[in-house]
């Protein structure tokens, strides 16, 4: 490695998505001291619903919003956020402490404890909207404080072609961009992808589906019928049902104001035929769970119309995440399903590690060299994610494995992926 000297300047740093993997490289990297830009094209499932957002990120559109319902921040995320100087109350986030299940038919509920967080890991898990963690990494990464230069935002910029020999980007529009590092963050159908592997690798149909919607806690008050959803039992999410034949993942989020709901189940349709995320009502989701209890059934006629119904496909295992000066990280890398509560988790990770791999004074010359360092030190975790990830839903005797095995939830929420990845970088660079 060469330390930096008087005539060390920062890298020109591209990134290809602004969704929370991108935002995340670019607060990582703008820390290093580099000069962040973030382009990009970002379609969310499908052509037909086109959410596009931008930054140096690249965004098609002239929308600059993340999309989706909340998401689980585990320990292991909230360390590097720490990092990053994120402040928790601009979350609006809720303990997640455990799991209520229940039977679809009724009964009592089993509670399932996680071991206390904050002894262990040295922090609570919490739920969050995922638009609330989107905004806090925007302010982070655009802010005018904090360490490092602002990052800029290009809206309006769909990403044509990339040569990652070269560092080019280039737009629908003809205009060219160079780059020391080009980051593909993409999502689950990164065109970035295609360009480090040289051939388009889809996320393959899986036969499982979701129902994705979002309830105003308020709706509960006065309904002692629905106090299971909230006010019974330990903070954090409930579960009704069963993996093979449909189920319900609930958890509130937004200060307990808002409910956020999951109700993951077979898919009986040719996945390949129809469109990765489309919308239905709630009498759809009502004759899908026509054989679950009262309790549950009057909490679905809370939901208003229309409701998401999303595939839940993954990506398959890829030879590489890295190409010359480009390379992958969250969804496009590893895109799962939301079983283990890592997959932003794993993006956040990702992100810290390319800003380890990349510190102030690196040089052009140096930078596939760093970028082979970082998928070293990251592919085999993110890989154990997202295959365990399926298996946990796929195998029944998987099934819940994460809650039963305390080795699990340590390997996962007891990592610190800014030590590991600075071990690593020493061991690899730092010649003594």
């Amino acid at each position: 490695m060469s330390a930096p000297t008087a005539n060390s300047r920062p890298l020109n740093i591209a990134i290809v998505g602004a969704g929370l993997g991108g935002l995340s490289a670019a607060i990582a990297l703008r820390r290093q001291g580099h000069l962040v830009k973030v382009k990009f094209e970002v379609a969310i499932w499908d052509r037909q619903y086109i959410f596009k957002e931008s930054f140096q990120v690249f965004e098609a559109s002239l929308v600059n919003k993340e999309i989706g319902a909340a998401i689980g921040v585990p320990p292991n995320s909230m360390r590097v956020l720490e990092a990053f100087g994120y402040d928790q109350k601009n979350l609006r986030s809720c303990d997640y402490r455990g799991i209520v299940a229940y039977s679809a038919d009724g009964g009592e509920g089993r509670t399932m404890l996680f071991k206390d967080q904050a002894k262990h890991y040295g922090r609570q898990g919490c739920l969050c909207h995922r638009t609330a963690l989107h905004e806090e990494l925007k302010r982070l990464a655009l802010g005018e404080e904090g360490t490092g230069t602002p990052v800029q935002i290009f809206l309006g910029k769909e990403i044509a072609n990339c040569d990652p020999e070269a560092g080019t980007l280039t737009s629908q529009a003809g205009e060219t961009y160079e780059a020391d590092v080009i980051i593909g963050a993409d999502g689950i159908r990164s065109t970035m992808r295609t360009v480090v592997l040289g051939s388009s690798v889809v996320a393959p149909a899986t036969n499982i589906c979701a129902f994705r919607w979002t309830v105003d806690a308020s709706k509960l008050e006065g309904r002692p019928e629905l106090d299971w959803v909230l006010k019974d039992g330990v903070t954090g999410a409930r579960l009704v049902g069963e993996a093979d034949s449909g189920h319900i993942f609930l958890y509130p989020c937004q200060d307990a104001t808002l409910i956020n709901v999951t109700m993951m189940h077979p898919d009986t349709r040719d996945q390949d035929k129809h469109s990765w995320y489309s919308r239905v009502t709630r009498e759809d989701v009502l004759r899908e769970y026509k054989d679950f209890g009262p309790p549950f059934k009057a909490f679905i006629e809370l939901a208003e119309d229309p409701i998401n119904l999303w595939q839940l496909r993954a990506i398959p295992l890829l030879p590489t995440w890295i190409k010359a000066r480009l390379a992958l990280v969250g969804d496009a890398a590893h895109a799962t399903f939301p079983t283990l509560g890592q997959g932003a988790a794993m993006a956040v990770e990702d992100s810290a590690a390319l800003g380890c791999m990349l510190p102030y004074g690196t040089k052009p010359e140096e930078v596939p060299s760093r970028l082979a360092a970082y998928q070293d030190v990251r592919k085999a975790r993110g890989e154990f994610v997202c295959i365990d990830s399926l298996e946990q839903i796929t195998i029944p005797s998987k099934r819940g494995l994460f809650m039963r095995s305390e080795h699990m939830q340590d390997m996962l929420n007891g990592y610190d992926g800014i030590a590991v990845a600075q071990e690593h970088f020493h061991k690899t660079f730092i010649k003594f």
